[in-house]
């Protein structure tokens, strides 16, 4: 970048320091570039996420209710805290209840055994959830959530609600 003239003194190449500045002004921008992309990134990933946990609650309530639809064992049970979907699980010997219900913003699920010596599950979260609603009528389950409602038709007899 220095040179020295013919009479010893310094003079300054414009052009390399031109072509450093311009350097450093493309490696910035880079940068920059790169960190709004991140940031773009992690935003869209987590609203992402997030539409998935809500379409979650709403998916995994209708799963459970198509699977158990065989047997007819769905009952819903209304509390002052909300609807609690109760699909029980005759096999045989012993029978299991499980057990589906909002609480502290968060779709729960424990599995209670009718039998004295068997050991119940802890609630476990299945996943965000700001509404639950579970009605049972004639053959038609419907599962309301934040996220939008969905009807079941059950093809087995002895629903009750």
């Amino acid at each position: 970048m220095n040179s020295r003239s013919a009479n010893g003194k310094r003079e300054i190449d414009y052009a390399s320091l031109f072509v450093v500045a311009l350097f450093a002004m493309m490696l910035i921008g880079i940068m920059a570039l790169s960190a709004m992309g991140g940031s773009l990134f992690d935003s869209i990933t987590e609203n992402r996420s997030g539409n998935m946990t809500r379409r979650g609650a709403l998916s995994y309530t209708a799963t459970k209710i198509q699977a158990s639809d065989e047997t007819g064992s769905l009952q819903v049970e209304h509390t002052e805290n909300g609807d609690v979907l109760m699909i029980l699980d005759p096999s045989g010997r012993k029978q299991y209840q499980t057990r589906i219900w909002l609480e502290d913003g968060y779709l729960m699920e424990s599995i209670i055994s009718d039998q004295e010596e068997a050991i119940s599950s802890e609630p476990e979260k299945i996943a965000k959830a700001k509404m639950f609603r579970v009605t049972l009528e004639e053959n038609i389950a419907t599962i309301e959530t934040e996220d939008g409602v969905r009807r079941i038709y059950l093809h087995a007899k002895g629903v009750s609600s």
